[in-house]
């Protein structure tokens, strides 16, 4: 059976994990995905792999197309542009006015392909203070607050220690993607999706982080609502992790554990 997104194409600059992961996610649901790499290969071939090939790159870039184009020479970017006339979404990740600089920014490219779905993710947004700076994963637990919630009262912040920011951006990414593609078959018109890693982010820890912290006086404890202590117990074969909400479900723990 063909995938739900088969007969589109996506033009995919980006590097590392938020990007290459959005548009993997895409693939793997039908899309022809065409991966742009410089002459040196996206970064992450050269992070914890063997003979250029990471199991990191691997998993986030199966199901596509890979092409080998120098962005930085101008018949790299013809070819660059011949694809992208062909294409429903073009997709990169550099930080606010680099795509650009390199002539593929959003206006020369819309030029070639009226309707084109661009998209950009960067860290802290288009504008503002942070805006031109580097980003990391770590950098984004530690702002959107998701490494506080990880700690208990009076305790340091503490890393996840799976790149959850790049993946939560990754998935937002994806589901824009597929809701713009459904919004040009209504309209016929392209539109330009801007993401923000730490938007992403904060929108996904907003239940837990910010409960205790939204239209609330001055007076109300900041109470950190998932700082309670883990139930994580050492048994005779291996450790177990228990969570209960209702009080009967404490009640069954107590009897189960006698």
């Amino acid at each position: 059976m063909p995938g739900a997104l088969e007969g589109f194409r996506i033009i995919d600059v980006t590097q590392v994990i938020s990007g290459p992961l959005a548009t993997r996610i895409l693939a793997d649901q039908g899309a022809d995905v065409i991966k742009v790499e410089p002459p040196v290969g996206d970064i992450l071939r050269h992070m914890g792999g063997i003979g250029g090939l990471s199991p990191t790159f691997s998993t986030t870039n199966r199901s596509k197309r890979s092409i080998v184009l120098d962005l930085k020479k101008e018949n790299g970017l013809d070819t660059l542009r011949q694809l992208v006339s062909e294409a429903d979404v073009f997709i990169q990740n550099s930080r606010p006015g680099i795509a650009e600089r390199m002539g593929m920014g959003e206006s020369a490219l819309r030029a070639i392909n009226p309707k084109l779905i661009y998209v950009s993710i960067c860290g802290f947004g288009e504008a503002g203070p942070y805006s031109h700076k580097r980003v990391y994963d770590p950098l984004i637990q530690g702002m959107s607050t998701l490494a506080d919630i990880q700690s208990g009262q009076g305790d340091r912040p503490r890393l996840i220690r799976v790149i959850v920011p790049d993946k939560v951006t990754a998935l937002t990414a994806a589901q824009s993607i597929t809701a713009a593609l459904l919004a040009r078959e209504r309209t016929g018109q392209g539109q330009h999706v801007r993401l923000s890693m730490l938007d992403a982010v904060i929108a996904f820890v907003w239940p837990e982080a910010m409960a205790y912290h939204t239209f609330v006086s001055p007076e109300v404890p900041k109470i950190n609502p998932v700082a309670r202590r883990d139930m994580v117990y050492d048994t005779s074969d291996g450790y177990i992790i228990v969570s209960t909400v209702a009080h009967r479900e404490w009640q069954a723990f107590c009897r189960a554990a006698g």
